[in-house]
């Protein structure tokens, strides 16, 4: 065998190796993922809470104080989501049988259009969501979900006091450890920056779709509109669909409340809040200041979906933002991280090991090692 097919087998080796490592990894965070969930999200609870945090003390207050204050202010906004969750679930028990009686009104009227356009569908065919033990069984089982969410909530507390705890000592334990020039140290600084401008750029957009939607199904006279405009604030982080599966039960309460008349209209005013600041404010944000291309925020919501299940998909572009910084402060990985965003102008560094320089007349931009930057 010769010495360059020798070279081929074996890069070729240990390529397979490292897939293999990576599935054997990614199988086991699935499986982990109801662990690794509720970690995940009281991280970045922290990492938004950590300016918060840093304030109080700059102001003087100590330590403890400062991360109980941060504590409470979580632990009020949680009560207040749950308050209206609960309030929710308790009001939709008391609306089923209104409901269901509309809901079979509707239904026999659109029984008897489709007799009368000469399709005779029987009662057999009808497996709605107007039936009441249907409806009974759904309410139980929000109910159920409810208390589940509370539980994970107070986890995720318990995280969040543990984790600010540790953040005050943590950075000198890691520049201890791997010095103070470590580029592991800048990478992670720039990650929780990003993190923390998206996050707080994406609550404030989703802070507006909740208040808008709230107030429009409120004058719509819809029921639960306090609920409608919570669910669209929390969904909203969800890019891409969550919008979309938060329109869908407003529309189905309005259809069993008003009826379809109604249920265009709030299914329209869900289209032009949406539209007007999920698909115009939200991709120029992601785009122009994270610097994330559409298809890789689509592509990482299906890939952190299916790892992590639900909390992967609201932390889906926090952590696809992590894992870009983490391969720009890889000495090989860096110019593969250009391709989760748009082309560098060339001149700029795509990290402190490569950047991007103009093409001849006539041909593309090409990444070349920084060093070399002055040599082209």
């Amino acid at each position: 065998m010769s010495i360059a097919r020798a070279l081929r087998v074996d890069r070729i080796s240990r390529v397979a190796f490292l897939a293999a490592c990576v599935v054997i990894v990614l199988t086991g965070v699935r499986a982990a993922s109801p662990i690794i969930g509720p970690f995940l999200l009281a991280a970045f609870v922290a990492a938004v809470s950590l300016p918060a945090l840093e304030w109080l003390r700059k102001l003087g207050a100590r330590t403890g104080v400062a991360i109980l204050a941060v504590v409470v202010l979580n632990a009020t906004v949680l009560s207040f989501f749950a308050w209206i969750v609960l309030e929710s679930v308790v009001e939709l028990r008391m609306q089923l049988p209104s409901y269901v009686a509309r809901g079979q009104v509707l239904e026999e009227a659109l029984r008897a259009r489709l007799l009368a356009s000469g399709f005779a569908v029987g009662p057999d065919y009808y497996a709605t969501l107007v039936q009441p033990e249907r409806l009974l069984d759904f309410a139980t089982r929000a109910a159920r979900n409810v208390t589940s969410m509370l539980t994970v909530g107070l986890l995720i507390l318990l995280y969040v006091v543990f984790l600010l705890a540790e953040s005050v000592a943590f950075p000198d334990k890691w520049r201890a450890l791997f010095g103070s020039h470590s580029r592991s140290i800048g990478g992670a600084a720039r990650a929780l920056k990003q993190v923390q401008r998206y996050l707080v750029l994406k609550t404030l957009i989703s802070l507006a779709t909740g208040l808008c939607i709230g107030l429009f199904t409120w004058l719509l006279g819809l029921d639960f509109a306090l609920f409608w405009g919570f669910l669209a604030f929390v969904l909203n982080f969800i890019p891409s669909i969550g919008s979309v599966i938060a329109a869908v039960p407003a529309v189905i309460v309005a259809l069993l409340q008003f009826g379809p008349a109604r249920a265009a209209a709030v299914a329209l005013v869900y289209l032009a809040v949406n539209f007007t600041l999920g698909n115009v404010a939200d991709p120029i944000i992601v785009g122009r200041h994270l610097r994330l291309s559409p298809l890789v925020v689509l592509m990482s919501l299906v890939f952190w979906g299916w790892l992590l299940g639900l909390p992967g998909m609201f932390l889906a572009v926090p952590l696809t933002i992590a894992l870009r910084i983490m391969m720009q402060s890889s000495a090989v990985l860096a110019r593969y991280a250009m391709l989760m965003g748009p082309l560098p102008e060339p001149g700029s560094p795509v990290s402190g090991d490569w950047a991007v320089v103009a093409g001849a007349s006539g041909e593309a931009a090409r990444v070349v090692p920084a060093r070399e930057l002055g040599k082209v």
